[in-house]
């Protein structure tokens, strides 16, 4: 009897269970969040980019992905769009949105992501004549007046 006497106190000390919070999924995904620089290769050649994501409290991330030339491949142009993610463990899909700054003749491209232990952002691009990407976190950078402003908290 002493023993289900202790249970039962135990039982009632014990902080009550409760359903995972919804904002902590985004909290274990917010590795994604955050400014990442690197690379990606598409029709165009080798082309700059500059990805921005910042988290929206539901699991899911919006931001900006700009690409830009490379001095490698001074004819790719320069260019952003709105993007929005959806982090599942050590993978992201990342969907292209609306166009911010659209050059001529390009489309938005989405990119099916993977974070590895080093901090890479790496994976495939999806788009015509595209192949893969890699990104490393960077400190934010100035982006042009078209793209700068679309990455606020919604």
């Amino acid at each position: 009897m002493k023993g289900l006497v202790a249970l039962l106190l135990l039982l009632a000390l014990a902080p009550p269970a409760r359903a995972e919070d919804p904002g902590a999924s985004g909290a274990r995904d917010s590795r994604f969040a955050g400014d990442w620089t690197g690379t990606y290769v598409c029709a165009q050649g080798s082309t700059g980019m500059n990805l921005r994501l910042r988290p929206q409290g539901d699991g899911r991330l919006s931001g900006v992905f700009h690409f830009h030339p490379l001095a490698s491949n001074p004819q790719a142009a320069e260019g952003c769009y709105e993007v929005s993610a959806s982090p599942d463990g050590d993978t992201a899909t990342i969907q292209a949105g609306r166009w911010l700054l659209h050059p001529p003749s390009y489309v938005t491209v989405d990119l099916d992501a993977e974070l590895d232990e080093d901090g890479t952002l790496f994976g495939q691009v999806i788009g015509p004549g595209c192949t893969l990407f890699a990104a490393r976190r960077a400190s934010p950078r100035s982006l042009p007046a078209a793209c700068g402003a679309v990455v606020s908290r919604r």
